[in-house]
């Protein structure tokens, strides 16, 4: 991505605007051709509209999208993660990110 993507959570998420690119780390939860459930850092459950040649191949994965609502966003691209994160730090990173701007500019 040519611009900046904050990192959000479910929270942070639903604070975003609508059409505004994101970043979000999240469990797979459930997934069909057209759309993927996922588990976001802090909790929420965040619904990713997929590309036709998306390739969700990990339970973790890092979805750079577009905002559709405050539980929803259209996937730009996605980078699987592996099957062993601790989501409790990476929701730490997220707040981390947003406490500090300065330290963390979006996108970092």
């Amino acid at each position: 991505m040519d611009r900046p993507t904050p990192r959000v959570n479910g929270a942070k998420l639903a604070q975003s605007s609508p059409g505004s690119t994101v970043r979000l780390i999240g469990k797979v939860i459930s997934l069909d051709a057209e759309q993927a459930l996922l588990e976001a850092a802090d909790g929420a459950q965040v619904t990713v509209k997929l590309m036709h040649d998306s390739v969700l191949s990990s339970t973790f994965v890092e979805v750079i999208g577009k905002v559709q609502s405050e539980t929803s966003m259209q996937e730009l691209s996605t980078l699987n993660l592996g099957d062993n994160i601790d989501m409790e730090v990476a929701n730490k990173v997220v707040e981390l990110t947003h406490q500090y701007p300065d330290v963390f500019p979006p996108g970092a």
